[in-house]
């Protein structure tokens, strides 16, 4: 033993001449448990006691260390389990290090109670008394719990195979039917004292008392001891102490600091008088009073005190509890109540040896290989040890029991709140709500998985029937229609309310789901609601027209746009080399001119070269005559300016007259008839699936018309004191029902002499007297920028940030500022609502002037992440006839290369062209050319088609 006065072992490797001391004890050995919580490295309880392990020792979990004293007969077996600090970050390690493996704490926390109560049941079967040892200053209530389990584990699954299995071995007839040595008498060793109570006789005392009484209440409540030794899990002894405090020694003291204590107390000395050695000695103290004694001097020290913290030992405490086992009356009154005379067997240390080690193979080594558990033949025993774990996690049972009730509460608040057809959006909702109707009673660690088993039970309620078709409309509305369910067309349960194409009468339109319900169809059925619009001239966009049934729409790569630009330079260039070589020189010099007209963009290709040089026209100023191509190559945003510029310097338009052409014949034989250059690239078996823009596909033509241009009656319908009426245009805002007046100044530039005398003659009387007011005109046009909500309200702009509030926002030259700016697509409606509706530019009105020219629009809008620039698509530009009301419809969707432009949500007030906006400059004037017809003026040829200029 050396200095030690103990004996140490680890189970079951017991010394030689240890087995002979314990063998010469008889029938009296008692034997001793210490289970509990530790802290320190070496997971040892025993410093209480005085006694520690091995310096070799290692702690491991399920392990057992003895610890015997020569000349008693007490028998110590430390248990080191789970509840360890050393061993739980033994299994901590284990567990983080395993591949793939999630840790999750509760799984975690009850694997390690299940070891725990394990250890427990082994000790309460081979020991007869358990000191439980408890770190903390108070009695922990979880352990209270843990005994619930072991009263559990014992009664329903231990009592089931342990006497069958022990009456075939030696340690069934030593234990008997219990199956054990007693009921355990417990006691309870705290190692740390309440630091703020005085550490007196009394104060001990009464705190080891009180600690008492609550730990004999929580027990008896909760049946862990009874009446009854046999139904009765541990025992308590009556009127002695079962709660000791270690209040006086320091058990895990810093090392450190203890040496210091020390080298204080050699230093010190007892006599008062201080010699030269001494002072010598006090310099090299770090501080004043560095040797002082800390305590009092042993005169003043309470000689009863000191007598009771020399008894008061752990030793001693368990000594009292041995002896009344060793006595025989370790059960008498033992429940505190009634005296009642129990089981109590002593046995030496080889019957005792023979018990412990059966107990520890059928409850610790046979649970931890799956072998042995395949070959037992016990069902109850194979139970046990398969679903032990299983059956103590009454915590997970708790958790599941909660989470069962809350996932039919969660269900049934689903199905009661959904609708019989509901979308994508209202089941989140639904599912939403009923997951906090789950959380009111659902807990713990299955929540999560409940709550994916609810949303899949929900998911599975709302596709049986109930699941909405949701495809989007152009206006990004769901469809309300059930998906399973045929349905001839998608309605979206949205309705708008637009006008007509004359804009006379208004309707309520369903929410588009097509390009062509929402730019067509809807204004083809208003036609046969409106009596205007039956009888209005209108102008017919080109269409496609297929050569046979097998046709498509063109596909294209949507997410590269502008590679089409390449593409379709390209295949321009290689069809205008080889007109080049039938074309006479000038007419390759001039077809050459518009090419090179320096677009950053060319044109769309539906246009040709006759648009080519209508657009290079525009680029003048106002006080040029002819059109130059060369500026063709300026902006939008340059053309703009310019214009305005000019138009505010010198509001003066030069108008060349030419003579009239005669309007052509039309040829008997088709093949005499010479077909205009754009036409041969007609595509007659691809349409464009969209609307037509600058970069549309050579050739592509759509297969309905999204604009529309109609002349709904003479200038006079309209008058400028009142304004748009009610009965002739509806739905128009108070004040916002005026056209802008338009003042354009013009300067006739008279053709050749014997042009002039050749053709003077045949002048009307009305030109005749037209002409007497001289070589200048004033030109009154008056035009309307109308912009219409979905609830029906139309209003105009008198700037591109201004709704038109009457008579006083109209000044002399504000529709000249308006026609030279780009105007936004989308303007906040001033209706009050709670909704922000955004209203849409849908129409322009322009009333020709009683003049001998002709207005040309040629309306451009430019919008989309890919800055589509939408055109009318027809190959000149319309001319509108004198002194006549004509109105321009926009489309009332756009698309590009199957690529959806959706309104934006919100506008903000800074970038109100961020939606889209229409691109100034795009009036025109021209020569009234009495041959051509509405409809005829695609007959033009080239040399007809740069004759007229931009206004």
């Amino acid at each position: 033993m050396g200095l030690k006065d103990y004996h140490t072992w680890t189970y079951p490797n017991i010394p030689e001449p240890v087995a002979q001391e314990l063998d010469q004890l008889g029938r009296s050995l008692v034997v001793v448990g210490v289970i509990g919580r530790s802290r320190c490295d070496l997971a040892n309880k025993m410093r209480a006691f005085r006694m520690e392990p091995p310096r070799d020792h290692k702690p491991c979990d399920e392990q057992l260390q003895c610890y015997y004293k020569p000349g008693t007969s007490t028998l110590l077996v430390h248990f080191e389990t789970t509840f360890d600090d050393a061993i739980l970050g033994q299994q901590i390690d284990a567990t983080m290090e395993q591949d793939g493996a999630p840790f999750i704490f509760d799984d975690f926390y009850e694997r390690m109670k299940c070891r725990f109560v394990r250890m427990m049941l082994l000790a309460l079967h081979v020991c007869h008394i358990l000191v439980y040892v408890e770190t903390g200053q108070t009695f922990d209530l979880s352990l209270v719990t843990i005994f619930q389990l072991m009263k559990f584990a014992r009664e329903q699954h231990l009592m089931q195979f342990l006497p069958s299995l022990l009456k075939e071995t030696p340690a069934g007839a030593l234990l008997g039917e219990k199956c054990r040595l007693c009921t355990p008498r417990i006691l309870f060793l705290f190692e740390n004292f309440p630091q703020d109570d005085a550490k007196t006789r009394e104060c001990v005392s009464a705190c080891e008392f009180q600690t008492e009484d609550s730990i004999y209440e929580f027990l008896r409540h909760h049946q862990i001891i009874s009446n009854s030794s046999s139904s009765s899990l541990l025992a308590l002894p009556n009127n002695k102490q079962f709660v000791f405090y270690n209040a006086h020694d320091e058990l895990h003291a810093d090392r450190l600091l203890q040496s210091i204590e020390f080298l204080n107390l050699d230093m010190r000395k007892l006599d008062a008088k201080e010699e030269e050695d001494d002072l010598e000695v006090l310099e090299l103290a770090p501080f004043e009073g560095f040797v002082k004694s800390f305590g009092e001097s042993f005169e003043k020290t309470n000689y009863e005190e000191q007598q009771y913290k020399t008894e008061h030992t752990v030793w001693n405490f368990l000594q009292r509890h041995v002896q009344d086992a060793l006595l025989g009356c370790f059960d008498e009154g033992s429940f505190k109540q009634v005296p009642q005379r129990g089981q109590l067997q002593l046995l030496n240390a080889h019957e005792w040896h023979d018990c412990i080690a059966e107990l520890h193979k059928l409850l610790v080594t046979n649970a931890g290989t799956q072998e042995s558990i395949n070959e037992i033949r016990n069902e109850d025993y194979r139970l046990f040890l398969q679903s032990f774990d299983e059956s103590l996690n009454y915590e997970k049972k708790f958790w599941a029991h909660l989470c069962e009730i809350g996932l039919k509460i969660g269900i049934a608040a689903y199905k009661q709140a959904a609708p019989v057809i509901y979308g994508s959006s209202m089941h989140q909702q639904l599912l939403a709500d009923a997951t906090l109707a789950f959380e009111e009673e659902g807990r713990g660690p299955p929540a999560e998985a409940s709550i994916a088993k609810m949303s899949e039970i929900c998911l599975r309620h709302w596709q049986d029937g109930r699941q909405q078709c949701e495809q989007l409309s152009l206006r990004s509305q769901p469809c309300t229609q059930p998906r399973k369910m045929p349905h001839d067309k998608h309605s979206s349960g949205v309705i708008h309310v637009s006008s007509c194409n004359c804009g006379r009468t208004q309707g309520r339109r369903e929410d588009p789901f097509s390009l062509q319900q929402a730019n067509y169809e809807f204004y083809e059925h208003m036609v046969k609601m409106c009596n205007l619009c039956v009888k209005v001239k209108q102008f017919k966009f080109p269409i496609f027209e297929p050569s046979n049934n097998d046709y498509r729409a063109a596909a294209f790569e949507v997410a590269f746009p502008l590679l089409h630009n390449g593409k379709n330079r390209l295949a321009q260039d290689a069809e205008l080399d080889e007109e080049d070589e039938e074309l006479p020189t000038g007419d390759q010099e001039q077809q050459h001119i518009t090419q090179s007209n320096g677009c950053s963009q060319p044109l769309s290709p539906t246009f040709g070269s006759d648009l080519n040089m209508s657009i290079a026209g525009f680029g003048v100023s106002l006080n040029e005559s002819e059109p130059c191509f060369e500026q063709g190559s300026t902006s939008d945003a340059e053309s703009t300016s310019s214009s305005t510029s000019s138009a505010e310097s010198n509001n003066e338009l030069v108008l060349q007259l030419k003579e009239p052409a005669k309007k052509p014949e039309e040829p008997c034989d088709p093949a005499s008839a010479t077909p205009l250059p754009s036409m041969c690239l007609t595509s007659t078996t691809e349409y464009l699936p969209g609307l037509v823009h600058t970069l549309s596909k050579v050739g592509l033509l759509p297969l309905f018309p999204s604009w529309s241009l109609a002349c709904v009656g003479p200038s006079s319908i309209y008058s400028h004191n009142t304004g748009l009426q009610e009965h002739f245009q509806s739905g128009f805002l108070s004040g916002a029902n005026f056209l802008l007046p338009w003042d354009v100044q013009l300067r006739l530039v008279h053709a050749p002499k014997h042009y002039h005398n050749s053709h003077q003659p045949h002048m009307s009387k009305k030109q005749q007297r037209y002409r007497k007011h001289g070589d200048r005109m004033v030109l009154k046009i008056f035009v309307g920028f109308e912009y219409e909500c979905s609830r029906g309200h139309r209003f105009m702009m008198c700037r591109p940030d201004r709704v038109l509030r009457g008579g006083a926002d109209i000044e002399r030259d504000t529709c000249s500022k308006m026609v030279h700016t780009n105007m936004p697509l989308y303007y906040p409606c001033p209706c009050r609502s709670q909704k922000n509706y955004l209203a849409q530019l849908m129409r322009i009105h322009v009333v020709t002037p009683k003049a001998p020219v002709n207005i040309i629009v040629d309306p451009k809008v430019c919008m989309g992440k890919d800055k589509y620039t939408f055109t009318l698509g027809s190959m000149v530009p319309p001319r509108l006839s004198q002194s006549a009301y004509w109105i321009l419809r926009l489309p009332y969707v756009y698309q590009g290369d199957d690529a959806l432009i959706a309104p934006p949500e919100k506008l903000e007030p800074d970038d109100m062209m961020a939606g889209g906006y229409l691109l100034a400059g795009m009036f025109g004037i021209a020569e009234t050319d009495p041959t051509l017809d509405l409809n005829d003026q695609g007959r033009l040829d080239t040399s007809g088609v740069g004759t007229f200029t931009k206004i």
